[in-house]
């Protein structure tokens, strides 16, 4: 059913992750079992796939009580047959990254963070926000019809 992930594709997942995409959502589970989907902003840092989310947030609460997610990233739409467009698929666990506001690693990630979403230098000192970091257990990589590339980690 799916081809696996070549070098090739790997490079083209690996820029659409660093952030060449138009726009991304995150999966969750929710607490009555319904998936919930969010508009969030990925980070590419240090090897490692980042958010910076609330605490207080839905996503959030359904991560404390199910934290297998998936992350959906829609590249732009180049062919006239919207579902023939690329994007990608991935799954995996993601946990709180417990630090402190004044600990250089949160510096290090929030300035990083300010560089891809303004603003967030801010917010993201407010108690509520903190970095939760993604670990990829499948990727999946529509390029197009017949296209399809699947890697299990």
């Amino acid at each position: 059913m799916y081809q696996n992930i070549n070098p090739k594709i790997e490079k083209k997942i690996e820029k659409i992750i660093k952030g060449e995409f138009e726009y991304s959502v995150l999966g969750t589970i929710g607490t009555q079992g319904y998936p919930f989907i969010s508009k969030i902003l990925p980070m590419y840092y240090d090897d490692g796939l980042y958010i910076l989310i609330s605490d207080l947030s839905e996503h959030t609460q359904n991560i404390k009580g199910n934290n297998k997610v998936s992350f959906y990233f829609s590249l732009q739409e180049i062919n006239k047959s919207k579902l023939n467009n690329p994007r990608l698929t991935l799954n995996g666990k993601i946990n709180k990254v417990e630090l402190e506001k004044n600990d250089q690693q949160f510096k290090n990630l929030l300035y990083a963070y300010n560089k891809i979403d303004k603003g967030s230098k801010m917010w993201g000192m407010f108690t509520d926000f903190n970095f939760y970091k993604f670990e990829l257990e499948k990727a999946l990589f529509i390029e197009g019809f017949g296209e399809a590339y699947q890697k299990i980690y």
